[in-house]
Formats: structure tokens, C-alpha cells, sequence
């Protein structure tokens, strides 16, 4: 710029820096630290939400998948086992061997998002096994189809827990209310009710945390490249100055020197 203007003195070069070049160095300097303190955040939050990730993972029930599978048979005795106690007015069975498997799964395993009015039911005839209740129209199509049944998913809402079967080859659904010890046929809209497979809680959890970290990793380029609109307009009106050859040939009267980028610009270094 000295060079190919003539109307500015080379000699007054080191005055130049003084008042432009060492303000805009210091400008940038700040930019650069703010900059390298909100990247520092960033990756200390990914870095964070990766030990969540691993900690997680390594917690994760993988089992769940199998045992649902041995669940429906474990259950299909039982219920076999129910109606052959009830043909013959006696009570051997024992309910523990089918409660197990929502004490281990439920709390992280079992759907929480449901319209609960979807799995309740209202009185029904009934037969009454110790302290359970089955639905006489169940038990009836329970014995059409050998007692074999599917576990499809379990529900827990509030303190309630419900699991959802189905029979083998056929349309019927039923409830196993498992707080009110109460098994029937389920007669609602099927449409309405998510029988989806159960997935775990954490797993999630785990997907949240990787979105979450790729989100913030594709923001980094654009939070390193994007400035404040203050520091912005700062930036445009000193390249203004700059090429504004009039104005630069006055700074250079010694008269007006004091502080010149400081009082143009109105920047307050020390508040930015």
C-alpha cells in the first residue's frame, strides 16, 4: 500500500502499525482465544459423551434377546400347567417361574410411551388360580392351540407393568397384568398399540449420545468460521478505512494520531 500510493509517507510505516496493524493483531488474538476456548468445549463435551457411549455398552444387556425367545416357552408350560391344575382342583404351580423374567428386564427394557387404557380391561368371567385371575374365554383358546403362545413386548407405565402375547397360529393377542395378577384377551384396536420388539432404554440412550456427537463434530468447521456481528462490521469498516486513500493520507498528520483505529472503530479491546 505505501509502496504504490505515493500520498503515503513510508516513513511514518511504523506510525501505520502502531495505530492500525498491532489493533487488528490484537482484535484477532481475542478472536483466535474465544475461538480455541468454544472448540475446547466442544471437544470435551464429545469426549465426555463417548465415555457415556462406552460406559453404557459395556453395561448393556445383551441376553434379552434370547431370553424373550425361552420366555414364550417357559410360559406356554405354565399356562399348560395352569389348566391342567384347574381340571383337577389342585394348585402346584408356582408363579416365580414367569416373574423372573420382568424383574430382570422390565425397568430397562419395557415401553413406557402407550395410552395405558389400550392394555386394561374391565371385569370378565373368570377362573381363579391362588391369587391370579385368567379370563375363561383365554384359557378356552389357550387349549384350542396347545397353550403355545409368543411373548411379543412388555409395557411399563407409572408402576404398572404389562406384558403382551400372542397365540401360536392365531389372531388372538392377551394381557398378562402382571400388578393386578390378571390375564385376558386382548379386544382393542391393535393399530393403536405399539407391539414393536422391546429395545433397551440404554440403547437410546447410546443412540441420543452418538447424534448428538456428530452433530456437534459438523459444527465445529462452522463454529470456527462464523463471527460475532459486532466483530464483523468491525472488521468491514477497518478494510474501509483502509482503502480509503483520502482518509489515510490525513491519519498521518500528527495531530490527530491519538488512538485513530480505536476511535474510529469504537472498539473497546479490553470489554471484547
Amino acid at each position: 500500500m505505501f509502496q504504490e500510493n505515493t500520498a503515503l509517507d513510508y516513513n511514518k510505516l511504523e506510525l501505520f502499525h502502531l495505530q492500525y496493524t498491532d489493533s487488528l493483531i490484537e482484535l484477532l488474538t481475542k478472536i483466535k482465544r474465544q475461538k480455541e476456548n468454544d472448540m475446547l468445549a466442544v471437544i470435551n463435551e464429545i469426549d465426555i459423551n463417548k465415555k457415556y457411549i462406552s460406559g453404557f455398552e459395556e453395561r448393556k444387556i445383551d441376553s434379552f434377546q434370547t431370553d424373550r425367545k425361552m420366555y414364550s416357552g417357559i410360559f406356554s408350560q405354565h399356562l399348560k400347567k395352569l389348566y391342567k391344575d384347574l381340571t383337577e382342583a389342585i394348585f402346584t404351580s408356582n408363579w416365580d417361574n414367569v416373574l423372573y423374567f420382568h424383574k430382570k428386564y422390565a425397568q430397562e427394557f419395557y415401553r413406557s410411551a402407550v395410552d395405558e387404557s389400550l392394555l386394561t380391561s374391565g371385569s370378565f368371567p373368570a377362573y381363579q388360580y391362588k391369587d391370579y385371575s385368567i379370563e375363561r374365554k383365554l384359557l378356552g383358546r389357550l387349549n384350542i392351540h396347545g397353550f403355545k403362545v409368543r411373548f411379543i413386548c412388555g409395557y411399563i407405565i407409572g408402576t404398572h407393568e404389562y406384558e403382551l402375547f400372542k397365540i401360536f397360529q392365531s389372531d388372538d393377542y392377551f394381557v398378562f397384568s402382571i400388578d393386578e395378577k390378571k390375564l385376558y384377551l386382548f379386544d382393542k384396536d391393535l393399530n393403536k398399540l405399539d407391539i414393536s420388539e422391546n429395545q433397551s432404554n440404554q440403547s437410546a440412550i447410546i443412540h441420543q449420545l452418538k447424534q448428538k456427537n456428530e452433530l456437534l463434530e459438523n459444527s465445529m468447521n462452522e463454529r470456527k468460521r462464523t463471527l460475532p456481528v459486532e466483530v464483523e462490521e468491525v472488521l468491514k469498516d477497518y478494510l474501509r478505512n483502509l482503502e480509503n486513500i483520502d482518509i489515510m493520507s490525513k491519519i498521518f498528520d500528527f495531530d490527530e494520531e491519538t488512538n485513530i483505529l480505536r476511535a474510529m472503530l469504537n472498539l473497546n479491546l479490553n470489554n471484547n
